[in-house]
């Protein structure tokens, strides 16, 4: 009886150990807990916010917002996943629920984050096929689609190791009475083990390098091609404005026919956009936008967001080289640098909540939608 009693009084305390050391840590990561519900704050509702405007909203849906959906809908699971993933580990830091959650959630992370930047090269590709081969073959809905579900499998399947490689590990406090806890990380296992874990980063580190490179090239060249079309434009209006001023002085009546044929060779060295022409010009100033503009504005747009994402995960996937090489590198860190590298380290949420503002400034169309939503009409 005595010794049933030692063992329940024994195993309360541990318990009451546990829960004291969980909340020590809940403290302490409290400011990285903050800013994680700042982001799940203004990313999630700015994503549904897209994905509203873009499906329901927008009345003209253009071929080059195709994949703003998508990624929208994208960018809101990888929020929802990875912050709930990183929440749980800051506020059940030694009593992560469950080894089936770890490795559930770890993989749903991985994969969701991979989609969105291989969705930024499908994206390049269409820009580029757009605005540098504006008269070959282009991604039609059948093959856009393709894209997309081929991002998402590609993603599946290449983090399957994912889940071999973590899960719940048992970690002890000697300070407490020695009690233990778990954690959800990386699993620890022979040299061999090891090696292949980082043979998988490895492959996970390269693919997204030759993604970040093609999407690199394939921006570069996209502005190259609208530099040079720009000047071409220019030096096409400047004629047509000589030519207009010398028939004025001469009183001839051939102006519409060099309106219409420098209009009419704008149109044919510049891709279209939107499938609404720009009227030729009669002598008058067209009243519809130039659909150039859009093109270039939009390609300019998811430009933008590639940068911001390459930026976004860079010291994410740095610091995750390190952790992987260096198992003690977290335990050796002061208070101060401890909490900027952990910011550091989950950088990468930032890539899923600031597309909805860059939208708004590139997009005029959302952005006009957005006022009227928030009733501030112009």
């Amino acid at each position: 009886m005595n010794t049933s009693y030692s063992e329940i009084s024994e195993d309360i305390k541990h318990r009451a150990y546990k829960l004291y050391w969980n909340e020590q840590n809940t403290d302490y990561l409290t400011p990285n807990s903050v800013l994680l519900s700042i982001f799940l704050l203004i990313g999630v509702p700015g994503n549904l916010a897209v994905i509203f405007v873009y499906q329901f909203r927008l009345k003209k849906k253009t071929d080059g917002r195709y994949f703003i959906v998508p990624l929208a809908w994208t960018d809101t699971v990888a929020l929802l996943i990875t912050g709930a993933f990183n929440l749980t580990q800051n506020i059940k830091s030694v009593m992560f629920p469950g080894f089936g959650s770890c490795k559930l959630l770890i993989y749903l992370s991985y994969v969701s984050t991979c989609i969105s930047l291989y969705l930024l090269g499908a994206i390049a590709i269409q820009r580029y096929l757009k605005i540098c081969r504006p008269f070959g073959r282009q991604l039609n809905l059948v093959w856009k689609r393709r894209c997309v579900f081929l991002c998402a499998l590609a993603s599946l399947v290449l983090y399957i190791p994912v889940l071999f490689h973590y899960g719940l590990v048992e970690t002890r406090n000697s300070h407490l009475g020695n009690i233990t806890g778990h954690q959800c990380s990386e699993l620890s296992g022979s040299s061999s083990k090891l090696k292949w874990l980082k043979i998988f980063q490895g492959i996970g580190v390269f693919g997204t390098f030759c993604d970040v490179i093609t999407i690199t090239i394939l921006y570069v060249l996209i502005t190259r091609t609208i530099i040079k079309q720009t000047r071409k434009m220019i030096i096409v209006k400047s004629n047509v404005s000589n030519s207009c001023r010398t028939s004025g002085a001469t009183g001839g009546t051939y102006t519409p026919k060099l309106l219409e044929s420098a209009a009419s060779e704008t149109e044919t060295s510049m891709s279209m956009d939107s499938s609404t022409q720009v009227s030729k010009s009669r002598g008058i100033q067209p009243t519809q936008p130039d659909p150039r503009k859009s093109a270039y504005r939009i390609s300019f747009m998811f430009m933008t967001i590639s940068i911001v994402g390459f930026l976004a995960y860079l010291p994410s996937w740095t610091l995750v080289m390190i952790e992987t090489s260096n198992l003690e590198f977290w335990k050796k860190l002061s208070p101060a640098t401890f909490h900027i590298c952990l910011v550091l380290r989950r950088m990468y949420m930032v890539n899923h909540l600031c597309n909805p503002f860059i939208y708004g400034v590139f997009d005029k169309a959302f952005k006009e939608e957005m006022r009227k939503l928030f009733g501030k009409k112009r």
